[in-house]
C-alpha cells in the first residue's frame, strides 16, 4: 500500500461530522477517503465543464 505517484496533494479542513460520513461511505466502498473524495472531486469538475460548455450562447452575424 502507498508508493510514489504523480498526483497532487489536496488539503482541505472539514467539520468532524463530515469525516466521519466519508470515512464509513469510503468503507463500505472499500476505498480509501482519498480516492473517494478524489472521485467526488472529478464528478465536479465534470459536471462544472458540462455547465460551462452548454451555457456558452454561439454568436452568428
Amino acid at each position: 500500500m502507498g508508493g510514489k505517484t504523480d498526483l497532487e496533494r489536496v488539503v482541505a479542513y472539514v467539520p468532524p461530522e463530515l469525516k466521519k460520513e466519508l470515512e464509513e461511505w469510503a468503507k463500505v466502498e472499500e476505498r480509501s477517503v482519498s480516492w473517494l473524495v478524489a472521485k467526488l472531486i472529478d464528478k465536479a469538475l465534470q459536471e462544472r465543464c458540462s455547465q460551462k460548455n452548454s451555457s456558452k450562447v454561439v454568436n452568428i452575424h
